[in-house]
């Protein structure tokens, strides 16, 4: 009978396991010599037998499991065993691989012998499931009553301002809700989120993916990174750029369904692309903010956009315009922007040179000059979102 291949955790944490499952004997080998002597199995039972419920395993699975029958199999197995943390090593890594791999509770999935490493793939998800025990205890508890509020931020047309917005807002209800505040990155292809904040998070949505696809919600919720300026919880996308469709419409809602137990606000950066994935949030979503600029492309787009999701009949009133740049002395009238596309400007947001700059320190600009302009009225949306959940400000007295 193999023996697992320990790889000891650091100080304070439990170690973990390694194992490879794969038929083809070779193959097996040969990931098993790249795994440092990983255990190897040839047949799923084979595994099973070995599995003890308090021990982390990492178990990578080869080429001979990305089949539907084999992903039935792993499906199986980490739906009855939360301890065993999957990856898949392939040799092509398509969309529909990949959704299969994550629906059958994969933590990641690589390439054989291509650019992301099986090593590290293995070692964070063996550093996950170690610290899974201690990060449990960390998690906030879960709201009584209705679930925390979700707020989707949204544009139909690239370069408008939407992340920094989205961060700006997210940061500035934290620092003023006396309830958990969780930035979600749902831009799986070009996410800036972490980059923005200059955070180095090691759990994605990738991670909250698998946790909720074999039903540990409790994990999902201890999964966000804590931006200590803030108090913002952060789950970012992914590093490497992942397909739009990596992960189905109802799988993103349901994430955020998860962290909506244990927040009081989840707001959700969205791709500016018109597809299922982003209209199932919008319409799960308790608010939409429609980010626009002002200059005649991103209007043109707004409107094109508006029309081609019907997001006026998805939304309805819980659709509000934040109009980027909307003191930008460009020959464009707010009240002519506003008749175009049938609604109000909400939130007017000003021109301020102190967002690029928080935005090239990597921090939110409510946070690098709170006294701003575009601050001011970045805290005045957040204000409107949080109603009456908002802190009252400093130096202002109940009565």
């Amino acid at each position: 009978m193999e023996s697992y291949a320990t790889v000891e955790a650091p100080p304070g944490a439990a170690a973990y396991d390694v194992a490879v499952v794969e038929p083809d004997a070779n193959l097996r080998t040969r990931l098993g010599v790249e795994l440092s002597g990983a255990a190897q199995f040839e047949t799923m039972e084979d595994l099973v037998q070995r599995l003890d419920p308090s021990r982390p395993v990492v178990a990578v699975f080869g080429p001979g499991f990305a089949s539907p029958i084999g992903f039935q199999h792993v499906h199986r197995v980490t739906s009855s065993h939360s301890m065993l943390g999957v990856v898949f090593a392939v040799y092509e890594l398509s969309t529909d691989v990949l959704q299969q791999a994550l629906r059958a509770g994969a933590r990641d999935a690589v390439v054989i012998g291509g650019e992301a490493s099986l090593n590290q793939s293995v070692d964070r998800v063996g550093e996950l499931l170690a610290g899974a025990a201690t990060t449990r205890t960390q998690a906030p508890a879960a709201r009584t009553g209705e679930p925390g509020r979700l707020i989707s931020v949204f544009s139909t047309k690239g370069g408008v301002g939407k992340t920094c917005i989205a961060i700006n807002v997210a940061a500035s209800m934290a620092k003023r809700s006396s309830e958990p505040v969780i930035l979600v990155d749902g831009d799986l292809q070009f996410g800036d989120v972490s980059v923005m904040l200059s955070m180095q998070a090691q759990n994605t949505v990738l991670d909250a993916a698998a946790a909720v696809q074999y039903g540990d919600l409790e994990l999902a919720q201890t999964l966000a990174t804590k931006d200590q300026a803030t108090g913002l919880l952060v789950l970012p996308a992914p590093i490497e750029s992942m397909p739009t469709d990596a992960l189905l419409p109802g799988e993103m809602v349901n994430i955020c369904a998860a962290l909506q137990a244990i927040a009081g606000h989840v707001v959700i950066d969205l791709p500016s692309v018109f597809n299922d994935y982003v209209l199932a949030i919008i319409e799960a979503s308790d608010e939409v903010l429609l980010v626009g600029s002002m200059d005649i492309p991103s209007i043109k787009n707004l409107k094109i956009g508006m029309a081609q999701l019907d997001l006026q009949a998805i939304a309805g009133p819980k659709l509000k315009l934040v109009l980027n740049h909307a003191n930008a002395k460009v020959k464009l009238d707010v009240k002519e922007i506003e008749r175009v596309l049938g609604m109000s400007a909400n939130f007017p947001v000003p021109d301020d040179l102190a967002m690029p700059i928080s935005v090239n320190a990597g921090r939110p600009v409510v946070v690098d000059e709170p006294k701003s302009p575009v601050s001011r009225a970045l805290d005045h949306i957040a204000e409107s979102l949080l109603g009456p959940t908002a802190l009252p400000k400093k130096g202002r007295r109940g009565k």
